[in-house]
């Protein structure tokens, strides 16, 4: 798959010509907000399109070969940056962003695990920033997961995008965008990531060896989350999580028991697939025309589990967290499973 990260994926098509020709016209916002639902290919774009931009012979997509792709393959090229709870480091063409040399600008110590963007990592980019621009290029740094920006390190950020130096872009990748400040999101150029229609979904997880139905319908329609589900136990554990929240919902199982049983691990990502699964219970109950009250229970939900994912983001504890979902969850999903089956 590594060489085709070079490419946008087949249902960008339209995006890449927009994008792509900006480049070309050296008119390309110098912030930009890509958001979209987990998996749908923001970050492959996003680093394909930096590939693009870098690319000293480039023929409608980088060629992978020139002296520019080969360092960004590596994340050794001193005009891409990756902005992350990792810190700040070297861009790299790889499915994380970051590669086993990639240059190291700033991490946090050791003993600190982080869990958003520190103010350090925001000025060490803001720092490289002013360092000259090597071979005529423009700098670009993506910032991922931008709503993991603290307030200092977004409001650091914001005077580098209100007043960006020549030849600078931003690209902040984020699915939770209301999570930013209203000043950063306002002053960036939105790029909306729609998910693929379901057949061009399934054409290209068939491309990857990958022909599982389930997987695309957990995944909510995110091709990549559906791969990386049909790789992993992903599917096993989410089926196994439905089945806690309607248990919860019809009072099968008490609130205590069923936070208990969520990985701490995973407790990110299980808040993201809890907002997506409310949400396709919310759509559910839109298309049988249910009553107000059980729609307005699971959009209520909807609120308390984005809370929760803001906490945890910062130093919430993990079990004390879930367990005041499931007694939310315990008080309203009670009317949600009156009225339709929970999928």
């Amino acid at each position: 798959m590594t060489s085709a990260l070079w490419r946008p994926l087949p249902w960008q098509d339209a995006l890449w010509l927009d994008l792509s020709a900006l480049v070309l016209q050296k008119r390309l916002p110098h912030a930009m907000l890509m958001v979209g639902s987990a998996g749908v290919g923001k970050r492959w774009f996003a680093r394909a399109l930096v590939a693009f931009a870098l690319c000293e012979q480039p023929s409608g997509y980088a060629c992978g070969q020139c002296r520019s792709c080969v360092q960004l393959a590596a994340g050794s090229h001193p005009n891409a940056f990756v902005l992350s709870t990792s810190g700040n480091l070297g861009m790299a063409m790889t499915e994380d962003s970051i590669g086993e040399q990639s240059l190291v600008h700033w991490q946090p110590d050791g003993d600190r695990k982080r869990r958003d963007i520190s103010i350090e990592g925001a000025r060490s980019l803001i720092g490289r920033f002013g360092v000259a621009s090597h071979y005529g290029k423009a700098r670009f740094a993506l910032i991922d997961p931008a709503d993991l920006l603290n307030a200092s390190s977004a409001n650091a950020l914001l005077k580098t995008i209100e007043e960006p130096p020549p030849d600078t872009h931003l690209l902040l990748v984020s699915e939770r965008p209301q999570a930013l400040l209203p000043t950063l999101r306002s002053r960036c150029q939105r790029v909306r990531f729609p998910l693929p229609e379901t057949a061009a979904a399934q054409a290209w997880m068939a491309a990857q060896d990958v022909r599982d139905d389930d997987a695309l319908e957990l995944a909510l329609g995110a091709p990549l989350r559906a791969l990386a589900l049909a790789r992993e136990d992903g599917i096993a554990i989410r089926r196994q999580w439905a089945e806690l929240w309607t248990a919860v919902a019809g009072s099968k199982k008490d609130p205590l028991t069923a936070a208990a049983a969520i990985d701490k691990e995973q407790i990110g990502e299980h808040l993201q697939w809890a907002q997506q699964w409310l949400n396709t219970q919310l759509r559910g109950l839109l298309q049988r025309r249910a009553a107000a009250a059980p729609r307005e229970a699971v959009a209520l939900m909807m609120q308390d589990v984005g809370d929760a994912q803001r906490r945890a983001a910062g130093n919430a504890h993990p079990q004390l967290l879930m367990e005041s979902l499931f007694v939310r969850w315990l008080r309203l999903g009670r009317g949600v499973l009156g009225s339709a089956e929970l999928r």
